[in-house]
């Protein structure tokens, strides 16, 4: 009998052989060559997924450059700044004195004499100034004799000369009442005049006066005309006349008096348009026009705590002048 020859290999079980040898090739090729390869969809098992892009800045970071770009804008508006303090300021009083009330006040009491040799002495100047001192309580009843002393000695009177070289005679008048003008500036005669102070002149050894005509209180150093709770004396070495200032401690303050002088609420300017021989440095001397306003603008009878070391600033921001008119600019803080 025949020995059974071997069965032949099968095609179908030889191809698994071959099969598996193709691959470990083609994947030994693909390791060998993978760095010069173009990365393959498979491949990215073998290695880390690319880092995720980074994140925006935030928005505070983006939003710096355009504020930077808004401020160097040209139309962009300016930052609007108060007043210039010019510092810390001492307020007196000056005002008009009548004949007449002079008259009816030394019935009552006579001045001290100390106050006559301190005006005579040059203490007090042009414009004059009631230094925030008490004054005489007005309306008093004074002593029940005084007016028959009064009447037994009569004051002593003296001549209000013109200016020279004329030295015209203006009137007779009492001495208080000549020291009065000589104090204050200006004072009101008996017969209604208004008289000024001219200044030294050889007219008798007495300074000069003049008579102001068409004008209800006169006139400041600078030939403008006094205004009621408007008007200030200056140093002029320190503030420039004319200039506009600016006093917070009157606003909001009504004034005596009526309109148009007084009875209205101040809004804190004022002029510099005057000067007086006792104003130096940081002092302000206000017109007040009366006596008797001088007294209503006191926060006790005769005195004016309030008017010590008062800030005042440069009003031209927020002042101004119109004609005579002196008041805050309209939409001004």
């Amino acid at each position: 009998m025949l020995a059974a020859s071997p069965e032949p290999v099968s095609a179908a079980a030889a191809a698994p052989a071959g099969l598996s040898g193709f691959l470990a090739d083609l994947l030994g090729r693909i390791c060998r060559g993978i760095k010069g390869m173009v990365p393959l969809v498979f491949a990215a098992g073998c290695q880390s997924p690319p880092a995720a892009p980074a994140a925006p800045p935030p928005a505070a970071v983006v939003e710096a450059p355009e504020k930077a770009s808004a401020a160097a804008s040209p139309d962009a508006a300016p930052v609007e700044e108060g007043p210039r303090e010019l510092g810390k300021f001492k307020i007196t009083f000056y005002y008009i004195v009548g004949e007449e009330e002079m008259i009816a006040q030394a019935s009552r009491k006579k001045p001290p004499a100390n106050d006559n040799r301190r005006v005579a002495a040059g203490e007090s100047g042009g414009s004059g100034s009631a230094s925030g001192t008490e004054a005489p309580a007005e309306g008093s009843a004074g002593d029940p004799g005084g007016k028959d002393l009064a009447a037994a000695t009569p004051p002593e009177t003296v001549t209000l000369y013109g200016p020279a070289p004329e030295c015209e005679v203006i009137a007779e008048t009492t001495r208080e009442f000549m020291f009065e003008v000589m104090m204050q500036g200006t004072g009101r005669l008996r017969d209604g005049r208004l008289v000024n102070l001219w200044g030294r002149c050889n007219c008798s050894n007495h300074p000069c006066f003049h008579i102001i005509k068409e004008q209800h209180w006169g006139l400041t150093g600078t030939s403008r005309p006094l205004q009621p709770f408007r008007t200030v004396a200056v140093d002029p070495r320190l503030i420039k006349l004319g200039s506009l200032l600016y006093v917070p401690m009157l606003e909001g303050r009504t004034m005596p008096g009526r309109a148009p002088w007084g009875g209205f609420v101040h809004d804190g300017c004022v002029v510099a348009d005057d000067t007086g021989g006792a104003v130096r440095n940081y002092h302000l001397d206000l017109f007040v026009g009366r006596r008797a306003w001088f007294l209503g603008v006191s926060d006790r009878p005769g005195r004016h705590s309030w008017a010590h070391q008062v800030p005042v600033f440069d009003g031209s921001k927020i002042c101004e002048r119109k004609g005579r008119q002196v008041s805050r600019k309209s939409g001004s803080i």
